[in-house]
């Protein structure tokens, strides 16, 4: 009885711990910030400690209900969902969104008609650019602002709902691949219960979960073929392609599937393409991929945020130049990327029987590898190799989903300025785990997570 009281009581304090997170933390107060969430994280570690306590039921209701705090809140530490809604509106309208610039279209009649013009407008952080969003987020921009009816805490309600849907999704496929491949059950813990995973997705309502679950389910209908035949497991490119069409950065994991699949590559990567292609037949227009790639050049030759390698590179560069040299970085660190990333798939490649823990450790490297030598990395970027880490013996990705929350140090006071000793701090820290001798790891592992399985 006494453990059920205090398992209780524990999970009433996460929660609490969740609502100030979702109602009452200011952004500006870095200091807040991180108290929270190293609060939330310690819950995360006493999981991990009394797993044994916990079956299924309980990881996966208490994720969600954890989850769930979230629903009414307006989010609190980013402000990308006024691009949503913009985005939502606009396609909505009947206009298309990615043929639009918000700062010439703001002043028009047609933004005021559709109730645009105002606090929607000038809480978006990106005017001066062209939408980066593929297609299938639109639509999912735009059945929340249909639904919403001109009401934004109604259409934030609504975006809360789907993440919360696709994230419930998320965690039965985990469990379901679990069990496939005979990991234990209690490595979900790390995803289930994260507090980055959790505020970022449904409390800031940033889409990686729905990309996630996408990707979850193409792997599971690869394994276990939704319909019965030959080639049944063509119906795996279907959800994968979605899963682009959410985010783009599933095609970073495409050398890796060619590897994989080696001789079913090409149907497969046809099957994808054409399902890519028509999920773009809403938006098609001759302007839209000048459009995408002027904004996506944008964000590789201008953008910096929470950058490692690169801001040592930008600092020689101007030492030796004298200017920042982002637009010359930039692009090499994409090629960098790239090339790692064909390396890593070439290992897959020259493995005659490579395992599915050694296969997702090369999908959470190419990921990690690519935030590494970005200009750009907002602390929601962690949530995918945080996701992928529930799959492999080393959790690297579940330090630094917390490291990460020091990138909020941006706002400290109300200023948009970073603060390079938490940078610092971040990747310093994120290295010496990584780098960490075995013996280390696993004194970690018993005495803090009281053996924590491999």
């Amino acid at each position: 009885m006494r453990t059920v009281i205090s398992r209780i009581l524990f999970i009433v304090f996460q929660y609490a711990g969740y609502l100030y997170l979702a109602y009452g933390v200011d952004r500006a107060n870095f200091a807040e910030v991180l108290a929270v969430f190293a609060f939330l994280f310690a819950g995360m570690i006493i999981f991990m400690r009394r797993r044994k306590e916990l079956v299924w039921r309980d990881i996966f209701w208490t994720a969600l209900f954890f989850r769930a705090a979230f629903l009414l809140s307006e989010p609190r530490l980013s402000d990308d969902y006024y691009r949503f809604i913009w985005d939502g509106a606009i396609t909505v309208s009947g206009e298309n969104p990615y043929l639009i610039l918000p700062e010439d279209y703001a002043s028009t009649d047609a933004a005021k008609a559709i109730g645009i013009d105002g606090p929607i407008y000038e809480g978006m952080n990106s005017k001066g650019y062209y939408t980066v969003y593929p297609p299938v987020n639109q639509l999912l921009f735009a059945f929340c602002v249909w639904t919403g009816r001109g009401d934004p805490a109604t259409m934030l309600l609504y975006m809360h709902c789907i993440l919360l849907l696709f994230e419930a999704l998320l965690l039965h496929l985990m469990r379901k691949l679990l069990e496939h491949f005979k990991f234990p059950l209690v490595f979900i813990l790390g995803y289930a219960f994260n507090p980055l995973v959790i505020s970022e997705l449904t409390g800031n309502l940033h889409f990686e979960g729905a990309m996630l679950s996408m990707m979850a389910l193409s792997v599971w209908w690869y394994l276990k073929p939704p319909i019965s035949g030959k080639f049944g497991w063509l119906l795996a490119a279907v959800p994968l392609a979605l899963a682009v069409s959410i985010k783009l950065t599933p095609l970073l994991l495409f050398p890796l599937i060619w590897a994989l699949l080696r001789k079913r590559f090409i149907p497969f990567g046809i099957a994808t393409g054409l399902t890519l292609l028509l999920t773009f037949l809403p938006f098609y227009s001759t302007e839209l991929i000048t459009h995408w790639q002027s904004s996506l050049g944008l964000y590789f030759r201008t953008f910096e945020f929470n950058a490692s390698v690169y801001y040592v590179l930008r600092t020689v560069g101007e030492w030796i130049y004298g200017y920042n040299t982002i637009a010359t970085i930039g692009p090499a660190l994409s090629l960098l990327t790239v090339l790692s990333v064909v390396l890593l798939a070439i290992k897959v490649l020259r493995s005659k029987k490579p395992t599915a823990t050694w296969v997702m450790e090369r999908a959470k490297w190419s990921y990690l590898v690519f935030y590494i030598l970005s200009t750009t990395v907002h602390p929601w970027y962690a949530v995918i190799p945080a996701a992928m880490a529930v799959f492999t013996h080393r959790k690297e990705a579940w330090f630094w989903s917390f490291l990460v929350i020091f990138s909020y140090s941006h706002y400290d006071a109300g200023g948009f300025q970073e603060h390079y000793p938490w940078i610092i701090a971040e990747y310093v820290l994120l290295a010496l785990v990584i780098l960490a001798p075995a013996k280390m790891k696993a004194s970690f592992k018993e005495k803090v997570l009281s053996g924590y399985p491999e």
